[in-house]
């Protein structure tokens, strides 16, 4: 029996070949675009826990008269919070951006494999209903977990500070749960984008319409989408391989003029402690560490379009050879396996 996904490994090889030689700098550096914003984007919120005490009041600055609950938050926090909860709400809304953008680079990305000629404007304006409706239903997944997350983050600490009557036992069932719900919502959003996307370019339809249209097909060759899930597996693990030295080296040369930024201002600021306690220092300081990862995305774009290329490669690939009708390539994979 023939496997898709190992024969389509050369396959694929040939075909990133055939797209991104001869060098064009220029179509080279859209695609980086596309693939800086490829990845899924998500957002983290804060977990905050109040202590208090159920003993007789006490007189002092930390006591509100009457209850006797003392609160424990520094005065430097009471300062710091309003900047950090206005952090946190920019970040919620820049990952939220970085997703939207994402879903339409989706799109924007099959389209050019799928043309061998990147037209980053032109394929997002012909996709962008089916991006939105990408986008919700990734937020969709994304809110399954953080939802459930988020309430055992606020059970965890209610336990561990008296706040809430959590179980422990409940806390302990749901961890593995919460961990298997995110296998699941990680592995739908995967195929959604390397199988479903191309559906519904082909088929001109939403993202519930490509589940159905692909759903069949998925049920009925699922020994082959088993063993595309192992080779992406170990390709995984080739690509996060190369991930921790590229990242490691670039990210390395990146932090430099960082280092010798903070070097020469925090003693200027007074220490550390002076920073920590200062409101606009700390909100520069957020804006820098952004601005590095911003940068350090950026730069391992660049270094990952031939490997995202690839990889989405062989996912066509595999998808055609599955479903003669979801073919988006026909033409490519004719030629290819015509010389090879």
């Amino acid at each position: 029996m023939t496997w898709y996904a190992v024969e389509a490994l050369d396959d694929a090889l040939d075909a990133t070949k055939s797209l991104l030689t001869p060098l064009d700098a220029r179509q080279w550096l859209k695609l980086a675009l596309v693939v800086f914003f490829l990845g899924s984007g998500g957002g983290g919120g804060p977990s905050a826990g109040a202590g208090g005490s159920t003993g007789t009041p006490a007189d002092g600055p930390g006591t509100t008269p009457g209850h006797g609950v003392e609160f424990d938050v520094p005065a430097a926090l009471g300062d710091v919070l309003p900047i950090l909860l206005g952090a946190i709400a920019v970040a919620l809304v820049v990952g939220l951006l970085y997703v939207l953008v994402g879903a339409v680079m989706e799109f924007v990305f099959v389209e050019s494999l799928r043309r061998q000629r990147v037209r980053i404007r032109s394929y997002a304006d012909q996709h962008l209903g089916r991006a939105l409706r990408l986008f919700v239903f990734r937020v969709a997944l994304g809110l399954l977990v953080a939802v459930p997350a988020v309430a055992l983050v606020v059970g965890a600490v209610g336990l561990a500070t008296g706040g809430l009557d959590v179980s422990l036992g409940l806390l302990v069932v749901l961890i593995p749960l919460l961990a298997l719900l995110g296998f699941l919502v990680a592995a739908v959003d995967a195929f959604t984008v390397s199988f479903v996307v191309p559906v519904m370019i082909l088929k001109n339809v939403g993202v519930l319409a490509g589940w159905r249209r692909f759903w069949p097909t998925l049920t009925r060759e699922w020994k082959q989408y088993g063993v595309y899930a192992l080779v992406r597996f170990v390709l995984a693990l080739g690509v996060g391989l190369i991930a921790s030295v590229v990242g490691g080296v670039v990210g390395a040369l990146l932090v430099a003029p960082v280092a010798v930024v903070g070097v020469v201002a925090v003693p200027a600021l007074g220490g550390v402690g002076a920073v920590l306690s200062n409101p606009v220092a700390l909100a520069v300081a957020g804006l820098l560490a952004l601005a590095y990862f911003a940068l350090l995305t950026a730069a391992l774009a660049v270094v990952f379009v031939p490997i995202q290329t690839y990889l989405r490669y062989h996912a066509l690939l595999v998808l055609g050879d599955t479903d003669a009708d979801f073919d988006l390539i026909p033409d490519l994979r004719r030629k290819i396996r015509e010389t090879g």
